[in-house]
């Protein structure tokens, strides 16, 4: 009777492991799949931006409404004029190791066009009161450009202005950022193309390529692969010691 107990047990311990062994194999999968469609889309992204580099600039006025959608690497030429006093400074960025802010700042277009203009990554100084002295855009300026759309954190998007010239925020949020300014601010920001830029440009088309998320994919399923035949070893272990019985 006790050994019938404890064998009974035993099987429904084995059958919990099993049924785990399944839910975590699933989410292996699952997570591998998930990158290799990630994989597929950077492709195409990749084959968008490949494209885009490759066409002569356009006017901001020739942008279609796909493009405002979806702007990120497009070129455009534009004379712009700086607006003073409509500076911002986006917290807790990194470039090459350095923690600081990119810098943007308002700009008008000859077609009366309100743009965001990227000046560059600002590193911080060490007081957190302290705010850095950025070099900004001063006179009409005639560029060649290219448009990008930060995404968005789902857990964060807030603006959370700090009042002051320039203005900190902690999230691009354009929508709040134009309230703020009651100025009908486009969705997208332009980053300069010259060559010996006075501060670097740390954004980029696509941070993570596709080969990333390929080889995401392979460490996913080379891990449900591994739990898969460690699994059948330790049941072809302990039926060859006897452990399962009616």
């Amino acid at each position: 009777m006790v050994k019938s107990f404890l064998m009974r047990f035993y099987n429904r311990k084995l059958a919990a492991g099993a049924l785990v062994t399944v839910v975590v194999f699933s989410i292996l999968i699952k997570l591998g799949l998930w990158q290799l469609s990630r994989s597929e889309e950077k492709v195409q992204m990749e084959q968008m931006m490949t494209q885009r580099a490759q066409q002569p600039p356009i006017q901001l006025s020739h942008l279609t409404d796909e493009a405002i959608v979806n702007p990120n690497g497009l070129i455009v030429q534009l004379e712009v004029l700086p607006l003073k006093e409509h500076y911002i400074l986006l917290d807790n960025q990194s470039f090459n190791g350095q923690v600081g802010y990119l810098a943007l700042q308002l700009v008008r277009t000859e077609g009366h066009r309100f743009i965001l203009f990227e000046v560059g990554f600002i590193p911080a100084p060490r007081l957190r009161d302290v705010l850095p002295v950025v070099q900004w855009l001063e006179q009409p300026f005639a560029f060649t450009g290219r448009l990008y759309r930060k995404s968005e954190n789902p857990l964060s998007k807030e603006l959370l202005l700090e009042e002051g010239s320039p203005s900190r925020i902690q999230n691009l949020n354009i929508t709040q950022l134009s309230a703020h300014w009651n100025t009908p601010i486009e969705l997208f920001v332009v980053q300069p193309i010259e060559e010996n830029w006075r501060y670097p440009q740390p954004w980029q088309p696509i941070p993570l390529g596709s080969e990333k998320h390929l080889g995401y994919a392979v460490q996913w399923f080379g891990m449900a692969t591994a739990l898969f035949f460690f699994s059948l070893f330790l049941l072809f272990r302990l039926l060859k010691q006897g452990g399962i019985h009616d």
